[in-house]
C-alpha cells in the first residue's frame, strides 16, 4: 500500500516495482491530492469534515479527487455527513481512529483534596473547539478559595488563545501555556480531567487519548464523540438553543453550529471537583474502554479489511455481479439518527 498525505511537496510520483501492483491511499486535505498516473488495484481515500459541507476553498478539486477513489473512508459518521451528500458515489464506509496504546498509557494520578483539581483544554485554542467557554465555565464553576486549577495548552499561538491569554493570564488559578510540548502525555499527566465543548470534531481523537491516560472527560453532546463516549466516561455538556456560522473556522463555508451551553459546562466541572472518587473510577473505566475498543492497531485492521473487500470484488466500480457495499443512500438515515 502506498500511503500519501498533503500537498504538492509531497506528491511524488510512486514507482512501484510492479507497475499497477500496489493501492494507493490518500488522507489529509483532498484539494491538494495527485493520484499517481499509474493504475494501481485500488484508490483508497481518507477524509473528514467538520461541517455539513465540503470546504469551501478548493472546493471542486476536492471532490474531484475524492469522486476517482474506489473507496472513500471516514472516522465517523458525523464525519462522513458533507462527503455522503456530495456528487461522489464511491461507496463510503466508516473506520474510526484510534489511540497508539503504548503511547497514551493508564497514568496515576493524585486525587486527594491536598492536590489542586485540575481541568485540561489543549489543542489549537479556537473557534470550533468552544475554547473561550472553557475560563469563563471555570470562574462560574470555582471561587478563588477552591483547590481547582485550569490549564490550556495550545501546541502554537492562535488568535484565541491570545485573547484568552490577555483577558485571564493574570488569574492565579489558570495556566495558559503555548510552549510545543513534543508529547502531549506532557499535558494530559498534569491534569485530571479533560475538557472538550466543541462545536464540531470530525473525530476528536484527543478525548480518547486523554481517556486512554485515566482521565475523564466532559463532552459536548454533539458530532462525531457521541459515537464512542458516554457519562459512564466523564459527562455530557448539554447543547444550548444558540447556533453560530461555520465561517470563523471554516472561510466562505455555509452552515451552523449549534453551541454547547455554558452553564452545563460549568455544573459538570463543579461536579467532577466535589465527586473525585467517583470521576476517579470513571477515568478507570475510561481507559479500560479505550485500550480496548479504540486502538490503531484496530483502525488499522478495519482500513485493510475494507481494503481487501474492495480488492475481492471482481470488478471495482462495476456493481454487475459485484457484492453491494454501502453508497451515501444506504447511510442517511442511520446519519440522521447519529447526528441528531
Amino acid at each position: 500500500m502506498a500511503f500519501r498525505n498533503l500537498g504538492v511537496e509531497l506528491a511524488a510520483e510512486i514507482a512501484p516495482d510492479d507497475v499497477g501492483d500496489f493501492v494507493e491511499v490518500w488522507w489529509g486535505d483532498p484539494q491538494y491530492w495527485q493520484w499517481s498516473r499509474i493504475a494501481p488495484k485500488a484508490r483508497i481515500a481518507l477524509v473528514l469534515s467538520e461541517a455539513r459541507s465540503v470546504l469551501a476553498q478548493g472546493r471542486e478539486r476536492a471532490i474531484g479527487n475524492v469522486q476517482k477513489a474506489d473507496l472513500v473512508i471516514c472516522p465517523s459518521q458525523s464525519a462522513a455527513a458533507a462527503w455522503l451528500e456530495a456528487p461522489i458515489d464511491a461507496p463510503i464506509e466508516i473506520a474510526p481512529f484510534g489511540v497508539a496504546s503504548e503511547r497514551f498509557p493508564y497514568c496515576e494520578r493524585d486525587w486527594s483534596k491536598k492536590t489542586a483539581f485540575t481541568f485540561l483544554h489543549a489543542g489549537v485554542t479556537q473557534f470550533r473547539k468552544g475554547s473561550w467557554m472553557v475560563p469563563e465555565a471555570f470562574i462560574k464553576a470555582f471561587k478563588r478559595k477552591d483547590n481547582a486549577r485550569l490549564i490550556v495548552a495550545c501546541p502554537r499561538d492562535s488568535e484565541m488563545f491570545t485573547e484568552l491569554q490577555q483577558e485571564y493570564g493574570n488569574h492565579k488559578q489558570m495556566v495558559f501555556d503555548h510552549k510545543r510540548q513534543d508529547d502531549i502525555l506532557y499535558w494530559y499527566k498534569q491534569a485530571h480531567v479533560y475538557v472538550s465543548p466543541h462545536l464540531s470534531e470530525g473525530f476528536g481523537l484527543m478525548i480518547p487519548e486523554a481517556m486512554a491516560t485515566g482521565m475523564p472527560c466532559i463532552v459536548s453532546r454533539c458530532s462525531a464523540p457521541r459515537e464512542f463516549f458516554d457519562r459512564k466516561y466523564g459527562a455530557w455538556i448539554e447543547m444550548s438553543e444558540n447556533y453560530a456560522p461555520v465561517t470563523p473556522c471554516l472561510p466562505d463555508t455555509q452552515g451552523f453550529w449549534r453551541l454547547p451551553d455554558i452553564d452545563s459546562l460549568g455544573e459538570q466541572m463543579r461536579e467532577a471537583f466535589r465527586k473525585r472518587a467517583e470521576w476517579y473510577e470513571k477515568g478507570k473505566l475510561a481507559s479500560e474502554y479505550v485500550h480496548t475498543n479504540l486502538t490503531w492497531k484496530q483502525s488499522a485492521q478495519r482500513i485493510l479489511s475494507l481494503t481487501e473487500e474492495v480488492l475481492n470484488e471482481e470488478s471495482i466500480g462495476n456493481t454487475a455481479g459485484v457484492k453491494r457495499r454501502k453508497t451515501a443512500s444506504d447511510h442517511i438515515e442511520q446519519l440522521g439518527t447519529v447526528c441528531s
